[in-house]
């Protein structure tokens, strides 16, 4: 089969897109075909609504952001965000998700789903009961930590990071909440340790939406074999980072660095548990430099079946294991009638 038709089939799911954080500093318009990043392609200008609509994205989870801190700024900027989402789904090409059904629908109406992802817990300024409240405006997943230390638990990289603190005791209680309103437990960005508790205890699905295998290159935004198999014992998936700089140390790398890293997963845990998950705008030093912008993710495609993957696998890989794991998220909520007890041994 041709690439570009395995591709448009696949339509990526992207696990994390940042251009909400560029709509909000510079007024960024998703919905207007902008001109590709110059020189490796910088930082932004990867993503709109016109240009993955050229990629046969079937849709992305969008992060939301604020300075890696806690603080009452932090959730009121929070809110701001989703609303500059829940706005961008007004256009009649965009579909709001707000239940696993709408990832379905969206793609029956040919409409671009777009999903939340609240990338760190330093948003919630220590409050458990603002869970419920990202679950009433249909979040997707929360990232525990961005590049910060907070309540919950300790980064890969950024301020307090370190290799020794696991998830803290109200870490624990948030990961049980997340599991209990059918947020998703993102765990990119969480150190090693911490990676590991939130497996042995999260009774859903665990997602690394945008990282890389520190087996292959050890960079610290990636995640070592120990927490590729725990994430995969959950049921998760692993979404591979298009930041060249983790993946191989150079800005100048082509779209084979990241095969390499989805080889190195797949054959440690099998194809089930692989992610399509950019980090597209999100101040990466570099994508591959043989990529403008999302146009030219199909060049993935074509390394992957190069490599010998099936256009099943591909699927999988840029779709279909992402929307099972969110499916059983979702079921794994709606089983929880009762609140969960807080672990008081953590």
């Amino acid at each position: 089969m041709r690439s570009d038709l395995v591709h448009r089939a696949a339509a990526p799911l992207d696990m994390h897109v940042d251009f909400i954080l560029q709509r909000r500093l510079f007024r960024y318009r998703p919905t207007r075909a902008h001109a590709a990043g110059l020189l490796g392609q910088p930082l932004f200008w990867h993503c709109d609504l016109p240009r993955m609509q050229q990629a046969y994205y079937a849709g992305a989870i969008l992060g939301v952001h604020y300075w890696p801190w806690q603080s009452e700024r932090a959730w009121k900027e929070c809110n701001r965000q989703i609303d500059l989402i829940d706005a961008l789904c007004e256009h009649p090409a965009t579909r709001r998700v707000r239940s696993f059904a709408d990832w379905h629908y969206a793609k029956e109406q040919n409409q671009m789903a777009f999903g939340v992802g609240i990338e760190g817990a330093h948003q919630l300024n220590g409050k458990l009961e603002r869970v419920q409240e990202l679950a009433r405006r249909h979040v997707t997943y929360l990232t525990l930590t961005h590049f910060s230390k907070n309540d919950a638990v300790t980064p890969c990289m950024g301020r307090g990071a370190n290799e020794q603190d696991g998830l803290t005791g109200w870490g624990h209680e948030l990961v049980h909440e997340l599991n209990r309103t059918g947020i998703a437990v993102d765990v990119a960005h969480v150190n090693g340790p911490g990676v590991l508790d939130v497996c042995n205890i999260s009774r859903a699905p665990v997602l690394a939406t945008h990282t890389c295998a520190r087996g292959l290159y050890p960079s610290a935004r990636g995640i070592g074999d120990a927490q590729i198999d725990a994430i995969a014992a959950t049921g998760g998936v692993i979404g591979v980072i298009f930041g060249t700089h983790f993946l191989c140390g150079k800005r100048k790398a082509t779209t084979h660095v990241i095969a390499d890293h989805i080889d190195y997963i797949v054959q440690r845990v099998g194809v089930d548990h692989v992610g399509f998950g950019s980090d597209y705008d999100g101040w990466l030093a570099a994508i591959p430099s043989d990529q403008r912008d999302c146009r030219d993710s199909h060049k993935l495609t074509d390394i992957l079946l190069e490599r010998g993957y099936s256009s099943h696998d591909i699927y999988k890989m840029y779709r279909g294991n992402t929307l099972r794991a969110l499916r059983r998220v979702e079921a794994i909520a709606r089983q929880s009638a009762a609140p969960w007890p807080s672990n008081s041994s953590a």
